[in-house]
């Protein structure tokens, strides 16, 4: 069969145009079985090292279960204090002195930090090629910790520690403020401000009332969560000068000892406070500085709290007195209980995929 040169050329115009369309079209990659829905942070049980993350699907109600074990045909084998996922991969931090690197989508193993200067590791932050982890330091002979530090690892995926960085004691949670890395150090009632190109404190701001334990960000403005025996604090920051410039107190006795907290809508913030064996959500105000609802969710044994915007659904936590596996609530807007599943041992926290 004859094939005219015109017919050569519009058939190569037909392939360049489908290539040039293909090209131009956008790729979708596909989604992680982790990278949507609620992971659970199961801290663990002291003694057992038995922490381990849950994912939960809250529109099917399907959980499975050791994400990280069935990942890595391992057991996670430490506590887990903190999750912070960063560009695809998944920082869990262990306070039995331990870093697990693996990727958000899969929880697969990728990295560790595993280095014998870590001690009792409590938050990271990422900033540039670095990782920065607050670590309380050793106990001395009176269980208090006059060494703690942050620890600096060179490399995303882990590594040996190259410096310890040495804060006041019991640094907490960390925040990047600016171009600045503020850490709060609970016992010490002080904020210090790290240089991350330096490495070396460059500040510390003496916080006036209760402990330091977490930043928050509210609108436009970074607050340190501090508390004592009978109120809790908002100290609200200004980094560029080194300062607090407003403190907002709030009569609410009790708080949970870890500084669990998280916040709502409309700088509403939910907060455990504990009684003998009861334990309480109450509901406060940034804005207003008041408490809304001392008794928003009752119960006992609540450990960890997480609160999803796009549902408006509070998550508590409750580690069952530490007797086997745990149990979340979900709670609705009007702090009515909507649903109840296992968790593994210690719920402390969650993330919304």
């Amino acid at each position: 069969m004859k094939i005219y040169p015109f017919l050569k050329n519009l058939s190569l115009v037909y392939v360049l145009a489908l290539v040039v369309s293909c090209v131009g079209d956008p790729i979708e990659q596909p989604i992680g079985k982790f990278e949507s829905g609620v992971l659970i942070i199961n801290e663990g049980s002291f003694g057992a090292n038995d922490g381990d993350i849950h994912h939960y699907d809250p529109i099917s109600g399907d959980l499975q279960p050791n994400v990280f074990e069935s990942a890595n045909a391992r057991p996670f084998a430490g506590l887990i204090q903190q999750v912070r996922v960063v560009d695809g991969l998944a920082y869990i931090v262990a306070n039995t002195g331990k870093v697990e690197i693996v990727q958000a989508a899969d929880f697969r193993s990728v990295g560790a930090v595993n280095d014998s200067k870590l001690k009792i590791p409590r938050d990271l932050q990422v900033i540039g090629q670095k990782l920065f982890i607050s670590d309380y330091g050793p106990y001395d002979e009176n269980w208090n910790n006059t060494e703690s530090f942050v620890a600096v690892v060179n490399g995303l995926q882990g590594g040996a520690v190259h410096k310890q960085i040495p804060v006041p004691s019991r640094p907490e949670g960390m925040a990047l403020i600016g171009s600045e890395l503020w850490a709060a150090c609970a016992s010490g009632s002080q904020l210090v401000v790290i240089n991350p190109a330096t490495e070396e404190v460059a500040r510390t701001v003496e916080v006036s009332a209760g402990s330091p334990h977490f930043f928050v960000q509210f609108g436009a403005n970074w607050y340190v969560y501090a508390m004592d025996a009978e109120r809790v604090y908002f100290h609200r920051i200004n980094h560029s000068a080194y300062s607090i410039s407003e403190t907002i107190s709030i009569p609410l006795a009790n708080a949970i000892y870890n500084g669990n907290f998280t916040m709502g809508t409309n700088g509403d913030v939910y907060i455990i406070t504990t009684s003998g064996a009861s334990a309480r959500v109450a509901k406060v105000s940034i804005e207003t500085g008041v408490v809304l609802d001392a008794e928003y969710f009752v119960g006992s044994n609540f450990y960890g709290l997480g609160f999803d915007s796009s549902s408006n659904t509070l998550y508590v936590g409750d580690h069952a007195g530490w007797q086997g596996n745990g149990q979340v609530w979900k709670v609705g807007p009007s702090g009515s209980l909507i649903d109840s599943f296992q968790a593994g041992r210690g719920p402390s926290g969650f993330l919304f995929r």
